[in-house]
């Protein structure tokens, strides 16, 4: 029956295991507390049994205790003082124990129970308040389930029968040689069978209660464990959620920075070539002095429109986060100048606006060689950026590095699955940018740092190396789309 679904669910019902209960739970023992509030009970057990057993003595003969052989058994005095003493001190032991040694203790008690009786022991209440309590605790706090099962099992079926013969030869003997009238008899045979039922009771109220209080026991501690984990996990989201804050913040302030660098390093350096133009020529050619004055003042132009975009951008975003945390609605354009979404300036700059750039900084007086190789295709608005992005700061390295007029070559390379830049330049022109571009190289900078984190934000690789006789090689590669 045990090994069938439903005896399975039977033995777990009788060991007062259910499906909440936690796999391979163990009930703790009890505290320190616990244990002498125990021996208090059993203290406190063992007096009033003592006494009890003496007032029933005094009741019947107002004898001495120690007379109690006497009136027990006339032919053994010494078995009715071991059983006046033994039987108490059995108790106090298993009482005071109980929870200690739930199984051992239940043992013990038994045979203090059963020695009662055999002993004619007088005291009938608390010696089975005592007897019902550590039958109870060790359904409750045993963690042998199987055998203190089997074992609470043994004793109801022992003592049920025990009972159950007992109120049958009552019955016997009170038909057989009782001298009352038959109403009196069975008055008498119907008070057996109530005290066999309030016996059957005993045995039965004891186990259940104890599998209940063993059952709740578990069920609290794996409510306790639950607890615990779900609290470790909200834990561990809100540090999780506070590290994505930081990487959050982390990220726009190195956009930021990148962004900031990419416009303000182009423009001031163009800006400083377009000066020592006009310088040169400011008494040999006014004209092409004036037509660099105003190339510096358009270049500061555009610096300041991009610097505008871009912190008008950073204020929408701001904005508009702001806005959907409160309400989770869209704010309305409040019709601030160059106000855009994030894809807007400065980040408008595309793959197409490549030629542009080299023209703005051949009228500027930088040479650059550009050329264009393979069919050109659309490439996504990341890749485009990036492929902008990291030709203007190449070159402004070019430029702040190898010298104003340093010969720089830029090849685009619409190949099979990407896009490949190539920039490269044949080193200082003079002695003072080659010691200008050691101190620089030697101090590191944030432009190689900026373009690999758009390398890699386009999916692709930055590729940077000197090269032989001089020189350096800018290499970048992404693909057309993204991938996710």
């Amino acid at each position: 029956m045990i090994t069938s679904a439903r005896g399975s669910e039977l033995w777990q019902r009788l060991q007062g295991i259910d499906a909440e209960h936690p796999a391979d739970w163990k009930r703790p023992g009890p505290s320190p507390r616990a244990l002498r509030t125990d021996i208090v009970v059993a203290l406190v057990a063992v007096a009033l049994m003592a006494f009890s057993n003496w007032a029933v003595l005094e009741l019947r003969k107002g004898a001495d205790p120690a007379e109690v052989g006497a009136i027990l058994h006339d032919t053994d005095p010494a078995s009715a003082l071991v059983g006046m003493f033994l039987v108490p001190a059995m108790y106090g032991v298993a009482i005071a124990l109980r929870r200690r040694f739930p199984l051992w203790m239940l043992v013990l008690c038994s045979v203090a129970f059963v020695s009662a009786f055999a002993f004619t022991y007088l005291d009938t209440i608390v010696t089975q308040i005592g007897y019902f309590l550590v039958l109870f605790t060790a359904g409750a706090w045993s963690n042998q389930r199987a055998l203190v099962t089997l074992l609470r099992i043994g004793i109801t079926i022992g003592m049920t029968v025990w009972a159950l013969v007992d109120s049958l030869t009552r019955a016997t003997l009170v038909f057989t040689f009782s001298d009352g009238s038959d109403s009196e008899n069975w008055i008498t045979s119907v008070f057996g069978a109530y005290t066999l039922l309030i016996n059957v009771l005993y045995f039965i109220g004891a186990f259940w209660f104890g599998n209940s209080d063993f059952r709740r026991a578990g069920q609290r501690a794996a409510l306790e464990e639950r607890t615990r984990e779900l609290e470790e996990y909200t834990a561990a989201l809100a540090d999780e959620r506070r590290l994505v804050e930081e990487q959050a913040i982390r990220l726009d302030r190195v956009r930021i920075a990148r962004e900031l660098h990419d416009v303000v390093a182009h423009h001031v350096s163009l800006m400083g070539l377009q000066a020592a133009a006009a310088r040169r020529t400011a008494e040999t050619s006014p004209e092409k002095s004036q037509q660099a004055l105003l190339g510096v003042e358009q270049s500061a132009r555009v610096a300041i429109d991009e610097l505008h975009s871009l912190l008008t951008t950073l204020r929408s975003a701001d904005a508009d986060a702001d806005s959907e945390s409160t309400d989770g609605g869209q704010r309305e354009n409040d019709g601030a100048s160059g106000a855009q979404s994030g894809a807007s300036a400065p980040s408008t700059h595309t793959i197409e606006q490549v030629p542009a750039l080299i023209e703005e900084l051949r009228g500027a007086g930088m040479r650059v060689e550009f050329s264009t190789l393979g069919e050109p295709r659309p490439v996504s608005p990341l890749t485009g950026i990036a492929v902008y992005r990291v030709l203007q700061e190449s070159l402004t390295n070019t430029r702040k590095h190898a010298g104003p007029d340093a010969p720089a070559d830029v090849r685009l390379r619409y190949l099979e699955r990407g896009v490949e830049l190539d920039v490269t330049d044949d080193g200082p022109t003079s002695l003072a940018h080659a010691a200008a571009s050691k101190q620089a190289n030697g101090s590191g900078g944030l432009g190689l740092v900026g373009m690999r984190e758009r390398a890699r934000a386009a999916g692709g690789d930055l590729t940077t190396s000197k090269r032989g006789g001089g020189g350096f090689r800018v290499l970048l590669r992404v693909p057309y789309e993204r991938q996710s």
